[in-house]
């Protein structure tokens, strides 16, 4: 039985896509017996007579495409339709049939959410969580268009991005929720509907992942199946146990978003929800989804996330991935198999045609047809290698560069200064910390999409995450690099010990020489994480903490840059008062130092702002974030419902270290004039496609995103410094079991100079304001007074006023 656990990791071990999924839990000394993949998971969520599949009519925009699918997938045999439902090998990381009679191309899927995936001649871009931190609409959406065209140009058709709240946030242990935005859904929604557009506008399909609820890496379990045994005899995925309230008002709104934004695609997820496989659950795909958030796309698989093939096939899956790729071991359950049941009668031939009639919409819609994609030439399958008949091709555009660094400026997010910061022209510089510089593996070792990061190795500047979110950089402009350009500029001095204090000889003493006499001590620390595995704990990584007590022990000006996928702890020496100043700068991408740099002499002031709460511990947050069992059937109860970050913190009183919105500047902004104004109703204009969301007072022709009224604020740059500030706005919806407050609306006012002033605006849409009802199953406005506060982060709202619903 080892031999065949051997066997299995031997198998996985080319391809990257596996590289991350350490801990399979390969025992098949404890096998329990087989499961029938064809049955349901014995909850009503996967019973497709209960929440039967709906049929895509082309919604508000994609009539004319839906048209051209209808007529195309009617001309198909039973064999074409199923042969564009399964993946099929290709040099991308997943591929659909072909049918090249009718003019349909394979169609190449390839992630990622910060760029083509293991491609050499792309960008890497910022991570979710970094443009999250910018809290601006402009550049998230220009993050994505720049990235889609990138797609475009590689010959991708489906870029699997964003991740639209899947993760969202329940726990800040999840090892993969840098990929995503923030820990709140609004603002979660903002940024994947400016991301849905702006892949959408390069003329690629978007996928929005992972729905829904997927929480942890912990025990997701993918299937996988070699030599007769699979992870269905170990352990199923955990599944993820939620009331219609919390799927609703937490989970569902991003996505939401997505749909509104015109997403053409929807990634199931690894996790079960509610005891049924997402993949094969027909209550969120088929009802919550596909009726009630009115999808017209298709439902993509997760690599390794469909586990059958009768329920899969009825309760909303529409493409299954990779199928016949990865050597058909991560579970091919349609292909041959379909076809038979469709010819059979068991299933209907009706519902088989709309998932190309799905597909091919967004293929049509976004005109991949009349001009069609170059051909991919990679083989990313593997280690990535190239196509030696179609030639190396860089389609990184001139602009790129500027963009990722205007991102990483926008986003870095200023925790503590005392007065240290900006830097005024030192002389005498120090460094510390290998995340300053060069993996000395080269710019790679921790973004080929692996997570194999050793943490004894030199690992450099952390510029992104770990796992298929990751993307390969075309080079690194270190923190170091821009430091010692701006250093050389400034006729000044710097010297860096960037070896690791804890093993290298002579590294402590070379620090305790250099930091006595330098001006500012600059101390780089990181955190990494990867998909595949949560985080055990919120402790810095490599020598860290050790360089912080030789910093603060030798050096009385010690500024603190941490990259980071997450929180760490930084408690022990926070509050030190040798500690002047404390940045966050996420993941930078390619352009981490000129990210950074620039902010740290005040070329620019720091506005960005915590896109999650930064607790003092792990315990600060909702209990039973990752759960780890050996169970075959593993659950995890969200008992804390729709609190969790802010929200819990909220609700619980509990003081966090700096909490959600939070962020400096070098200037000080005033807030006053908050006006609400009822008279600014306006139509829903900003809906590409229209959900079907129920609400009460509908009739049928008003929406859930119709603008009731509007509020206004005035900011004021109070300080001496051009800056620019996010103010947030957050409403207090009457009732019982609510948040103490909810985020509703942000706006940033750039670039003010001193003593300027501008009116920021905040659109309050119906759904703004409107809980769900279990029990009517709708939207609803409750009676009572809503209180409206705005300010500069969740718990910094200096301006109060109310609104009366009617």
């Amino acid at each position: 039985m080892v031999l065949a656990g051997a066997i299995v990791a031997a198998l996985l071990a080319p391809y990257p896509a596996f590289a991350y999924f350490n801990g399979l839990g390969f025992n098949f000394e404890r096998s329990l017996f087989r499961r029938d993949l064809n049955t349901t998971d014995g909850s009503e969520y996967g019973d497709s007579t209960k929440w039967p599949a709906p049929f895509a009519n082309g919604g508000r925009s994609w009539a004319a495409a839906f048209a051209k699918a209808n007529a195309t997938a009617s001309q198909m045999t039973v064999e074409e339709l199923v042969n564009m439902t399964t993946g099929v090998v290709g040099l991308c990381v997943g591929e659909t049939g072909a049918v090249p009679r009718l003019g349909i191309p394979q169609m190449c899927l390839q992630d990622g959410p910060i760029g083509p995936r293991a491609v050499y001649g792309s960008s890497q871009f910022p991570a979710g969580v970094t443009v999250a931190a910018t809290w601006d609409r402009e550049l998230m959406y220009a993050r994505a268009r720049a990235m889609g065209q990138e797609f475009h140009d590689q010959g991708v058709h489906i870029a699997l991005a964003p991740v639209t709240g899947g993760p969202l946030g329940r726990t800040p242990l999840q090892g993969r929720a840098w990929e995503g935005f923030s820990a709140d859904p609004y603002a979660t929604g903002v940024a994947s509907y400016q991301s849905v557009l702006g892949i959408t506008h390069a003329g690629v399909a978007s996928v929005a992942k992972h729905w829904i609820a997927y929480e942890q890496e912990t025990s997701r379990n993918i299937f996988v199946e070699v030599d007769g045994f699979s992870q269905a005899d170990i352990q199923l995925p955990i599944s993820s146990n939620l009331d219609d309230l919390t799927m609703h008002e937490l989970y569902m709104w991003s996505f939401a978003e997505a749909v509104r934004a015109g997403t053409s695609h929807v990634m199931c997820s690894y996790n079960r929800i509610n005891d049924t496989h997402s993949c094969s659950n027909a209550k969120g795909l088929n009802n919550l989804l596909k009726k009630e958030l009115n999808f017209q796309g298709g439902v993509i698989s997760d690599w390794g996330g469909q586990w059958n093939t009768i329920p899969s096939a009825e309760n909303g899956l529409d493409v299954g991935m990779p199928g016949a790729g990865f050597a058909a071991e991560l579970g091919n359950f349609w292909g041959e198999t379909l076809v038979d049941l469709v010819n059979n009668g068991t299933v209907s031939k009706a519902v088989v045609r709309d998932k190309v009639v799905r597909l091919l919409t967004g293929y049509y819609y976004l005109g991949q047809d009349v001009s069609p994609l170059p051909e991919f030439v990679y083989n990313t399958i593997g280690s990535p290698t190239l196509n030696a008949t179609s030639g190396y091709r860089n389609v990184r555009k001139p602009s790129s560069p500027k963009l990722i660094k205007d991102i990483g400026l926008a986003s870095v997010t200023l925790l503590k200064n005392t007065g240290s910061l900006p830097l005024k022209h030192p002389q005498r510089i120090a460094v510390l910390g290998n995340d300053a510089t060069d993996n000395v593996l080269g710019p790679n070792a921790c973004g080929t999409g692996n997570s194999a990061c050793d943490v004894s190795n030199l690992n450099g500047t952390l510029s992104t995450g770990g796992g298929s979110g990751a993307a390969i950089a075309p080079y690194i402009v270190t923190p170091l690099d821009a430091l010692q350009q701006r250093a050389i500029e400034d006729n000044a001095e710097i010297a860096a010990v960037v070896a690791n204090s804890t093993t290298t000889i002579g590294a402590e003493d070379a620090i305790a020489s250099l930091l006595p006499d330098a001006d500012v001590t600059l101390v780089f620390l990181n955190r990494y994480s990867a998909e595949g595995a949560d985080i055990p704990n919120f402790d810095i990584a490599g020598d860290g903490d050790n360089l912080m007590d030789l910093a603060v022990t030798y050096s009385s000006n010690v500024v603190v840059v941490i990259h980071t996928t997450g929180v760490v702890d930084i408690e022990k020496w926070a509050d030190n008062p040798n500690v002047t100043a404390i940045l966050v700068a996420y993941l930078p991408g390619q352009e981490a130092g000129n990210g950074l740099v620039p902010v740290l002499y005040g070329d620019v002031a720091p506005s960005g702002k915590l896109p999650w709460t930064w607790g003092k511990s792990v315990d600060d947050y909702p209990p039973n974030g990752v759960i780890y069992t050996d169970d075959y059937s593993p659950e995890s109860n969200f008992t804390e419902g729709v609190f969790i970050d802010y929200r819990w913190f909220d609700k619980k009183g509990i003081t966090p270290r700096y909490e959600f919105g939070f962020g400096l500047s070098y200037t000080t902004f005033g807030y006053s004039d908050i006006i609400v104004d009822e008279g600014r109703w306006a139509k829903d204009d900003t809906s590409v496609m229209d959900t079907a969301e129920p609400f009460e007072m509908w009739n049928g022709k008003n929406s859930l995103y119709d603008v009731l009224f509007t509020v206004f604020a005035t900011i004021t740059n109070t300080g001496n410094v051009t800056g620019s500030e996010v103010a947030q706005l957050y409403i207090s919806i009457p009732g019982d079991n609510q948040p103490v407050r909810q985020l509703r609306g942000f706006d940033k006012a750039k670039d003010l100079a001193p003593g300027d002033s501008a009116v920021v605006s905040f659109p309050i849409r119906r759904k703004d304001v409107s809980s769900w009802s279990v029990v009517d199953q709708y939207w609803y406005i409750p009676s009572g007074t809503f209180g409206i506060s705005v300010g500069g982060s969740s718990r910094n709202l200096p301006l109060n006023a109310t609104w009366t619903s009617q």
